[in-house]
């Protein structure tokens, strides 16, 4: 059986490799989470951050690692917060963004990410997200999706839906997600490594 193993306590993320891996009949691929305590770099792009961490994952491990790492980055911000939004996000919160925003009309925004695969000889791999854009809604609406990864799903608006993407029933969110099909940098990496190992 092969193994990998994804950096993070993000129990979401894995559950979206694990489905990803699945729906591609590589049933034999078992992912475990490892939190690790990695040192979070002061990088400027979420690639050299994703890139850092896995090498030094694959440093202590000596097996196959993975490492998806992004950001949400505001246009009218020039990009900010980026590399910083897991930080803002524990320090100034959603609530703060929504402050920074105030009196921008121009709210458009989007993610970016970056996943780094190193495999059982030290190979390094990236997968690039391409941002899908979206809009700052200019009020939090304060509810607790089950399917969110972040705190940022509260402030993430959707023209097509008309809502928050924290307001998305679970049939909407898997319409959403089938939407965006092969942009994210994780399903971009499971059509790599389908490729490279699938039977």
């Amino acid at each position: 059986m092969n193994k990998i193993n994804m950096i993070t306590s993000n129990q979401a993320k894995v559950k979206s490799l694990q489905g990803s891996l699945k729906a591609n009949h590589l049933d034999d691929v078992m992912v475990c989470s490892q939190n690790l305590n990695i040192m979070e770099p002061q990088f400027d792009t979420v690639q050299e951050v994703s890139r850092f961490k896995a090498l030094e994952a694959y440093k202590i491990l000596r097996e196959p690692v993975l490492v998806e790492d992004g950001g949400l980055t505001i246009a009218e911000l020039n990009g900010f917060p980026g590399v910083y939004t897991k930080y803002i996000i524990t320090s100034i919160g959603v609530d703060g963004i929504l402050r920074l925003m105030q009196g921008i009309q121009n709210r458009s925004a989007k993610f970016i990410s970056s996943t780094t695969f190193v495999d059982s000889n030290g190979e390094v791999f990236q997968f690039e997200r391409e941002g899908d854009e979206f809009e700052i809604s200019k009020e939090k609406v304060d509810i607790q999706s089950p399917f969110a990864w972040s705190e940022l799903w509260k402030i993430i608006y959707l023209k097509e839906y008309n809502k928050n993407l924290c307001e998305l029933s679970e049939d909407e969110v898997q319409e959403y997600y089938s939407k965006l099909g092969a942009k994210g940098s994780i399903q971009k990496f499971v059509n790599w490594y389908v490729t490279r190992y699938g039977k």
